[in-house]
């Protein structure tokens, strides 16, 4: 069986160097339970909830400052604190407040779901900023990435199909990521919108790695878990896309994939 595997691999292979890349059903469907294949010379593939489980991470360094704050760290106080965040978030975006106030009523937020009110209301604006500072280092501390990211880099790696990294993100931040999650050995670059001083959406992002890879974007395959960003926008832009929806948030589509090993199946 793994034979017979390895040569259909050999014989696929050898179909993309004669014939290039034309899109299969928009890029990859699911239909009657039977992955459709995708004809593509490359990967071009998300950082942030994509490879990198922003959630988790969070999660785990939250509950190492409850913990040093002398809290007991519950499901129930953690998702209290991300449902702040997400508030919160929502009224930065909106103009309301900045991103010091931002931090500052996080860490007041916390402090009061883990009974400590008093303390809450009596922090200096200078001490909630140390307490943010700690949760970030704490949260960098505990960066980890999703289960199927490096084997299915690994995968693609095997397929000799050459994969790089498209992020909305710091350089050094996105770079020192990649080499947390021991994404390096497996891709051939990272390329974060600091460094190309362009964000996705923007044509020019997916362009220029397709560029950088040598290979016409009709010919590459973009994968993200952002729908306007890593589906649209890459579409857009003349790439095949699929949107990766660990979430099971969105409707079927045929351009939607819940795993990210499930593209192993459609290459």
């Amino acid at each position: 069986m793994a034979a017979g595997v390895s040569l259909r691999r050999r014989v696929r292979a050898a179909a993309r160097e004669r014939t290039g890349a034309s899109s299969a059903d928009d890029g990859g469907a699911v239909s009657g339970g039977r992955p459709a294949r995708i004809r593509a010379r490359a990967v071009v593939v998300d950082l942030d909830d994509t490879l990198f489980d922003h959630r988790e991470s969070a999660r785990r360094g939250l509950a190492r400052l409850i913990h040093e704050l002398g809290g007991t760290a519950t499901a129930e106080i953690i998702d209290t604190a991300e449902m702040t965040a997400e508030r919160l978030m929502g009224r930065r975006r909106a103009g309301e407040i900045g991103r010091a106030d931002y931090r500052r009523l996080r860490i007041r937020h916390l402090l009061a779901d883990i009974d400590q009110r008093l303390e809450a209301g009596r922090l200096e604006d200078e001490q909630c900023d140390l307490l943010y500072e700690r949760f970030l280092e704490v949260y960098e501390e505990e960066w980890v990435g999703f289960a199927d990211a490096v084997p299915v880099l690994r995968g693609l790696h095997d397929r000799r199909i050459p994969v790089a990294v498209l992020t909305n993100g710091p350089e050094e931040r996105q770079q020192r990521k990649a080499r947390v999650l021991d994404l390096e050995p497996w891709v051939l670059g990272v390329w974060t919108s600091e460094r190309l001083a362009a964000k996705k959406p923007e044509a020019s992002t997916y362009l220029t790695v397709c560029g950088a890879l040598g290979i016409e974007p009709g010919a590459v395959l973009h994968i993200g878990d952002n729908v306007e960003h890593d589906l649209h926008g890459a579409r857009a832009a003349g790439l095949q896309a699929l949107h990766l929806d660990r979430g099971q948030a969105f409707a079927e589509s045929s351009q939607r994939i819940t795993t990210l090993d499930a593209v192993l199946g459609m290459l």
